[in-house]
């Protein structure tokens, strides 16, 4: 199983998820709905902080 992380747009709030090994802090995407650019946040950190708990238990 990969780690994934989840994000959200600023602009649209389309939720998207990404392999973690493709989206580090400090890069930009585009989203795929609106085209806004999304970035990594301290948010979208503390999502994949719970995630890779729930990820570790299993």
């Amino acid at each position: 199983m990969e780690l994934t992380i989840d994000y959200e747009c600023p602009q649209c709030h389309r939720r998207s998820h990404q392999k973690l090994a493709e989206f580090a802090p400090g890069q930009t995407r585009t989203c795929q709905s609106c085209g806004s650019m999304v970035h990594l946040t301290l948010e979208g950190l503390r999502g994949f902080e719970q995630a890779l708990e729930d990820y570790c238990r299993t």
